[in-house]
């Protein structure tokens, strides 16, 4: 008699494992598409499109040109400056290799003309949604859209920045960076879905800094074995000043706000 007992039970169990094995993919796709946003979208289109090849990794550091004697523009640092004016301009050189600035300007078009490294031309090898968001990558990685100078999510950002936050939650606290072993599979974005579901109110947000956890999620027997399984844990900052909370809380608002500042007011145009 026990020993059928024990054989149901272990049965019952390996059910429920297996269950749970075919669900995880499951639970993933859903809230990978969920917490989708813009850039986290563009980043992807841009990685597998080749943009990062020539740019550099995340667009930090262009490649050298062997013909021209230097670098392949990247798209931070805020060198994008002396190609682009603008939104419209980068998805020109997006869709078309090249501006219709300088496409008409004889000087440019000598120098792509000498150039080892052209910039290709995506229309027609990505769709509109595509162009759409490696756009709003490109706007965020270069700081054409983050908080005007002198305000209170802009010092959040400039802390953020400081603690390389990013490294983690992506630029533009997008989110979408491989994390194994979480139940999402990713580390979370600081706006959209994901976010809301992590932190319900300022005091979590607090938690989650200073202490790298919440109560709710310890108290949830599921959240609390993937928060203890996934390969990369969130750090604790029990130092940091209830000012600078406050700053980078502002920053997140901002970019709930905003879509992660796509639809806030150019802050260098």
């Amino acid at each position: 008699m026990k020993r059928a007992r024990w054989l149901v039970a272990a049965g019952m169990g390996a059910v429920l494992l297996v269950g749970a094995a075919l669900a995880l993919p499951v639970v993933r796709a859903y809230w990978r598409v969920r917490s989708s946003n813009p850039v986290r979208r563009g980043l992807e289109v841009a990685a597998r499109s080749g943009c990062f090849s020539c740019h550099g990794p995340m667009g930090a550091a262009g490649v050298p040109d062997p013909a021209l004697g230097e670098d392949v523009p990247p798209w931070t640092g805020g060198i994008f400056m002396m190609y682009v004016n603008g939104e419209e301009e980068v998805r020109e050189y997006v869709l078309d290799g090249v501006s219709t600035s300088r496409a008409t300007s004889q000087s440019a078009k000598a120098e792509r003309e000498r150039a080892a490294i052209r910039m290709p031309a995506f229309r027609g090898r990505l769709s509109s949604r595509e162009v759409d968001d490696v756009v709003a990558a490109f706007l965020v990685l270069s700081g054409m859209n983050r908080p005007h100078d002198g305000t209170p999510e802009a010092r959040g950002l400039e802390i953020a920045e400081q603690h390389r936050c990013i490294s983690c939650h992506a630029p533009g606290g997008s989110g979408g960076r491989s994390n194994p072993g979480s139940l999402t599979g990713f580390v979370p974005g600081w706006y959209g879905a994901d976010f809301r579901d992590l932190v319900r109110d300022r005091g979590e947000f607090v938690a989650w800094v200073r202490e790298g956890r919440i109560e709710r999620l310890r108290e949830n027997p599921v959240a609390r074995h993937f928060v203890r399984s996934q390969a990369i844990q969130m750090p604790r900052y029990p130092g940091i000043s209830d000012a600078d909370i406050d700053a980078v809380w502002e920053y997140v608002r901002w970019l709930g706000t905003t879509r992660g500042g796509l639809d806030a007011p150019s802050a260098v145009f």
